[in-house]
């Protein structure tokens, strides 16, 4: 992906000092030397530090904002704040919907235009904000990629001098998958790995990245596809990761910066024709169900930084909305919370009690005229993003009218 910002500071210096951006094949691959202490590698578990399984009805607007927020303020008020790059589309908010447990992003063929830039396409994308900053990490998605020349579906992650692209689609070839790393700055520096499978726009995939201290590695439903190491040799080939000795070594100059915190960035574009993406030179209409489908998005780190937690550790407990109150009777409603982690939630009772209104982590159920024996009410965990065997599949609590 190509940050909107940084574009006119890259251009002004190609046109202004060609040479210093001029780079060798070997300053492409190998960077600076540092010290190394070496060592094992850290191999303790993923703690789920931040989550959104998109189980309700619209946004949530503590977590995500549909625009890049470049402004002074925050707001979408800037010229790169809804434009991308070398897309050819124009980031709407009307094309970010919820709705059946995922996060649709969609894309239409029509004339959009934002600070005087004009394009031809309306597209949709999502970008975190508040705690949702990262340093390493494991960054898991699990989506439906569209179909379609031109088209252009992202999972990245930005921040300070550095990127680090889960994935990039190009729609006329679903089946190439493209994971980068890019640092930005006077000169920018880049990787890029692809991977080549079938058809991935027919079916939803689990796609992710770990980045630790010293390697980032890419994954395709949990199957390492690549990896890229933080040392290099001399010829920029990746040094072991585990076991090294101390020393001086290469860095590759791509590699992303250990101090610079990534937000995360879904989008779906369509690229510029001879842009990124082979898009037609005359705009097409997509069909009304074209759509960057996310089930969830999902981020785990080794050690919790400060200002994130480990939300696994919090015990899950169907519980009243009032504890106190004494058992519902008949005809009467209560209200129960699902804790820990948020999760989709398939509900099921007893015969005695109905469901009237529910929730992504509550739900509503009202007492029948005459239910015969105790009552349960039943949380059954359809998709669990903590390790197996930490939380229960099903969680259950006895009503007794």
């Amino acid at each position: 992906m190509l940050p909107p910002r940084v574009l006119p500071l890259l251009l002004l210096l190609a046109l202004t000092d060609g040479e210093l951006l001029a780079q060798t094949k070997r300053e492409k691959r190998v960077g600076p030397k540092e010290y190394s202490a070496g060592g094992s590698c850290d191999t303790s578990a993923w703690k789920l530090v931040f989550q959104d399984e998109f189980n309700g009805t619209t946004l949530d607007r503590t977590k995500w904002v549909t625009y890049f927020t470049y402004s002074a303020d925050g707001s979408d008020q800037c010229p790169g704040c809804r434009v991308m790059g070398t897309s050819n589309t124009i980031f709407r908010d009307d094309l970010v919907q919820l709705r059946d447990g995922m996060l649709h992003l969609g894309v239409q063929t029509r004339a959009e235009e934002w600070y005087g830039q004009r394009k031809d396409h309306a597209g949709s994308m999502v970008h975190s904000i508040g705690d949702a900053h990262f340093n390493h990490g494991r960054f898991e998605v699990r989506c439906r990629i569209p179909k379609g020349a031109g088209l252009w579906p992202a999972f990245w992650g930005f921040g300070g001098e550095t990127e680090i692209d889960v994935f990039e689609f190009c729609g006329e070839k679903p089946n190439w998958m493209k994971g980068s790393l890019h640092r930005w700055g006077k000169r920018k520096f880049s990787h890029t790995g692809k991977h080549k499978a079938t058809d991935l726009s027919r079916d939803f995939h689990v796609y992710a990245v770990e980045w630790d201290g010293d390697e980032t590695r890419w994954y395709l439903d949990d199957r390492l596809v690549h990896r890229r190491a933080r040392y290099v040799d001399k010829r920029g080939r990746p040094l072991p990761v585990c076991d090294r000795a101390p020393g001086e070594l290469a860095t590759a100059p791509y590699f992303p910066k250990a101090t610079d915190g990534i937000n995360l960035v879904l989008d779906l574009a369509v690229s510029e024709p001879g842009g990124y993406c082979n898009a037609p030179k005359v705009p097409v209409q997509w069909p009304t169900d074209t759509r960057f489908e996310v089930d969830y998005v999902r981020v785990y780190q080794r050690m919790p930084e400060p200002h994130l937690r480990d939300r696994c550790a919090q015990q899950r407990q169907l519980l009243p909305s009032d504890a106190n109150a004494a058992p519902p009777r008949y005809g009467e409603t209560r209200t129960y919370t699902l804790t820990g982690p948020e999760v989709a939630v398939e509900w099921s009772t007893s015969a005695g009690l109905e469901i009237v209104e529910r929730t992504a982590s509550t739900v509503t159920i009202r007492v029948g005229k005459r239910p015969k024996g105790a009552q349960w009410l039943q949380a059954n965990i359809a998709s669990e993003p903590c390790s197996a065997g930490v939380l229960a599949p099903r969680i259950s609590v006895a009503i007794r009218p």
